[in-house]
């Protein structure tokens, strides 16, 4: 199950760049179909599919947001180094996850709704992953990065569940017993 989570939420993506909000849908509908046909072209190998298709979708997310949020509190309570560090391991964890992932497509369709605007700094995209036998709904969050146009997902939501609260969940349960530190490696 959580594989198929993973490869719904692969091929519903987009990528992190600057996206302005009337863009949004746009933008995502492109990246979607850029990550379809690549998953489709039979001359690539499944090692440069993986490749393009995280370039398809790398700018899409604010990966350093997204590491926070799954730390909790206990962000403040990194150095500046140990913050830079869990980023790049938080960013190279979903990235795995997401082309381990890859491998499941079977023509699968997706459908973009309407982005729908939940607050002045926050809206979310709804699309629907269509398979043979199930129809699944994921929910990119969106946030307007403070003092610019720009919007950026920093969590998406698979068939009710978030991904950042996963993480958060699991990350406060391994700090129970256990040093940032080894979160870190763990990673």
């Amino acid at each position: 199950m959580v594989k198929k989570l993973m490869l719904i939420l692969l091929l519903s993506v987009v990528s992190l760049y600057a996206i302005e909000e009337k863009d949004i849908k746009h933008v995502m509908d492109t990246k979607v179909n850029k990550v379809l046909t690549i998953l489709k072209d039979n001359t690539l190998s499944q090692h440069q599919k993986e490749q393009k298709c995280i370039a398809v979708i790398d700018d899409v997310f604010d990966y350093d947001i997204m590491a926070q949020i799954s730390l909790g509190k206990r962000w403040r309570s990194l150095t500046k180094s140990e913050k830079t560090l869990f980023s790049k391991r938080f960013e190279k964890k979903l990235k795995l996850s997401y082309l381990d992932k890859l491998r499941l497509y079977n023509n699968e369709k997706v459908i973009l709704k309407e982005v729908q605007k939940v607050k002045p700094t926050r809206s979310t995209l709804e699309t629907l992953i269509i398979g043979r036998d199930d129809t699944y709904k994921v929910i990119y969050m969106f946030y307007k990065k403070r003092n610019t146009n720009h919007w950026y997902i920093y969590d998406v939501n698979l068939v009710g569940v978030s991904i950042l609260q996963t993480y958060r969940k699991q990350f406060s349960e391994f700090l129970q017993t256990k040093t940032v530190q080894e979160l870190i490696e763990s990673l």
